[in-house]
């Protein structure tokens, strides 16, 4: 605003310019000096008398002082600042808001602003109160504006406010679209396609496309003297035009019957108002680019086949937010029952608390994670690919997805291809090896037996066809497994722990059942398994070996003379069951290793037995721990 205008400064009116920087609070107090007296300062101390109007000439949402200084002085406050305009009305300390843009007309805008809180009777000149009076309005219009839902209402509302407040009669938007102007809200009575015949007009064509592609508004006094412009010369409703851009997707024209119609101040007054417009826009194509992508996510969140958890981090820890239909189903928990809980205690099963813990801490330092791992689901643990998404890479995460894929029998398929290459490896073992030595050793006592008739060398020969006839049957077995189990149903183990004791040669030892208990389980491959554990505990349990040759089988007696007794009985602290023995034990550092594919501490046993136990029980879905505690016991844990 300049003093030219009214001849003289608005008597007894100081202005006091606040800003951490001195030369910026100078270079504000430089551009808006003339109607008044304004002081420069870095500090509110620093203000030798009481202002009329303080202007904070820098964003104060992130300086305390600056909000403090405002509250101090005794005058209203002004913020010139290219700060975000929501976040500063929130501070109660604050009267007006002029956005500092860097444009020529910023400066021009904050004096309208400072002029309307500081206009007082006689020493307001007239042109400067109605200068203030449409500066006022236009502020009320940007309220408005905030208000519309849709860019055709802003647009509207705009052209509006260009009539009544600005008193501008014919009034256009246009906006960009395939490189041609589209207009959007003209005056009323007029025709929106092609302003009064003009025609389609490019966006590098005329008054029109210089206003766009520069950015800068145009005042043209008369339409006449200028060449190839986009306005029709022989329609006597233009003489002038006033050209602003609109942010950067389109412009507003205001045109006039009159040549020189529009000055200076006609064109900042627009351009506060295209400010108001282009802020309205931008904000609603904002929320119409995010609804729209919460709609599309929202959609895909909702359909995914795989469960879907969406977390944020809440006061340190992440929290769910929601939960999708595949994961109510699947984990058989809803939204309601986990929203803003810690979803590891509701789905993390036993024994993964550590893994779940890392994970988290790799999560919130914005890593994006592929695992495979386990989880409770409704009815079972099952095993789950992993995939924990975080809204932003590489920065503490907030929130994100976390994507559970159920890999369940991929994982079955895996670890029983594991076995079958096991018992590939037994086979040929069996066939390379352990077949071929007792062969040797019968094929050697025949010809033994050939030359002298000593009915010794046939005992041997039985002894190698007995070992040959064992390692085919364990081969066979072997090869079973490979089969699942049949069906299931409640077996009592009482009765099949009885029935596979009389299948195995166990001399005196003895069999106890101790509260029997009731399984699911295949009762033939239960059978097989308990057949195998007997025979395992009466021949290593004692010392002894079964001679294949030796028609009377093993003693059953322990090396102290007293029979070996095998008890069958339910674990006490889990779902399960348990078959110990009171013999010899295990001569090692890790009794586990017995369960391994070909090992065993005999000469004539095979290795596999336990092996063909190991094999049942996992294909049952049950685990097994081997304990040495004065004697064997196998855990078997029903899961």
């Amino acid at each position: 605003m300049k003093s030219s205008e009214t001849g003289r400064e608005m008597a007894g009116v100081r202005v006091a310019v606040l800003a951490t920087d001195e030369e910026h609070a100078l270079a504000v107090a430089t551009a808006i000096g003339g109607e008044w007296t304004v002081d420069a300062r870095t500090a509110a101390e620093e203000l030798e008398h009481d202002p009329t109007c303080l202007v904070v000439a820098t964003d104060p949402t992130t300086a305390d002082d600056l909000r403090a200084a405002a509250v101090a002085v005794d005058a209203p406050a002004v913020v010139f600042a290219d700060g975000d305009p929501t976040a500063i009305g929130e501070l109660a300390a604050f009267d007006g808001f002029v956005r500092d843009d860097g444009t020529d007309g910023a400066a021009t805008r904050l004096a309208d602003e400072v002029a309307w809180h500081v206009a007082s009777g006689d020493d307001y000149p007239t042109a400067l109160r109605e200068r203030t009076a449409k500066v006022t309005r236009l502020h009320r219009v940007a309220t408005e504006l905030v208000g519309c839902e849709s860019e055709t209402a802003v647009y509207e509302s705009a052209v509006r406010a260009a009539e009544e407040i600005l008193d501008l009669d014919l009034v256009g938007i246009d906006v960009v679209e395939d490189g041609y102007f589209v207009p959007v809200a003209v005056s009323g009575g007029m025709e929106k396609t092609g302003y009064a015949g003009a025609g389609e007009i490019a966006v590098d064509e005329g008054i029109a496309g210089e206003t766009y592609q520069s950015g800068a508004s145009i005042v043209v006094d008369d339409v006449r003297e200028r060449e190839n412009e986009a306005v029709d010369k022989s329609d006597p409703g233009y003489r002038s035009v006033l050209s602003v851009p609109v942010g950067d997707f389109g412009i507003l024209q205001a045109g006039s019957p009159e040549p020189d119609a529009f000055d200076d101040r006609d064109r900042e007054l627009v351009e506060l108002l295209v400010t108001h417009v282009a802020e309205t826009v931008e904000r609603l194509r904002a929320e119409g680019h995010l609804r729209r992508q919460r709609d599309r996510l929202s959609a895909l969140f909702e359909n995914v086949p795989d469960p879907v958890v969406r977390f944020a981090l809440v006061d340190g820890e992440l929290r769910v937010q929601e939960v999708n239909p595949a994961f109510e189903s699947t984990f058989g928990w809803s939204t309601a029952e986990v929203i803003d809980e810690d979803i590891d205690e509701y789905i993390v099963p036993e024994g993964f608390e550590d893994e779940a813990r890392s994970l988290n801490q790799k999560l919130l330092a914005g890593e994006s994670l592929q695992v495979v791992s386990r989880r409770k689901t409704e009815d079972e643990v099952r095993d789950f690919l992993l995939h924990v998404v975080p809204f932003e890479r590489g920065e503490r995460s907030l929130q994100g997805f976390a994507i559970y894929t159920d890999i369940t029998e991929e994982k079955q398929r895996q670890r029983e291809l594991e076995r079958q290459n096991e018992r590939l490896d037994a086979f040929a073992s069996i066939v390379s090896h352990d077949l071929r030595n007792p062969l040797s050793i019968a094929q050697g006592y025949v010809g033994l037996a050939e030359e002298t008739g000593d009915p010794e060398h046939f005992d041997e020969i039985r002894r190698a066809h007995g070992r040959m006839n064992t390692l085919i049957d364990d081969l066979l077995a072997l090869a079973r497994q490979g089969n699942v189990v049949g069906d299931t149903e409640p077996v009592d183990l009482g009765p099949v722990a009885t029935q596979a004791w009389s299948s195995v040669r166990t001399g005196d030892a003895t069999l106890s059942v101790v509260d029997s208990a009731t399984v699911d389980a295949d009762r033939d491959r239960l059978v097989e398994l308990l057949e195998n554990l007997f025979r395992n505990a009466v021949t290593h349990g004692t010392g002894e070996e079964d001679d294949p040759a030796d028609t009377e089988g093993p003693s059953g007696r322990r090396p102290d003379g007293e029979p070996l007794r095998v008890t069958v009985g339910p674990l006490a602290d889990r779902h399960g069951f348990s078959v110990d023995d009171d013999g010899i034990g295990y001569d090692g550092d890790d009794p586990s290793r017995i369960l391994e594919s070909g090992f065993t501490t005999s000469e004539v046993g095979t290795g596999f037995g336990l092996t063909i136990v190991r094999e049942i029980a996992e294909a049952h879905g049950w685990s097994v721990d081997v304990v040495d505690d004065d004697g064997l016991r196998f855990e078997f844990v029903v899961e």
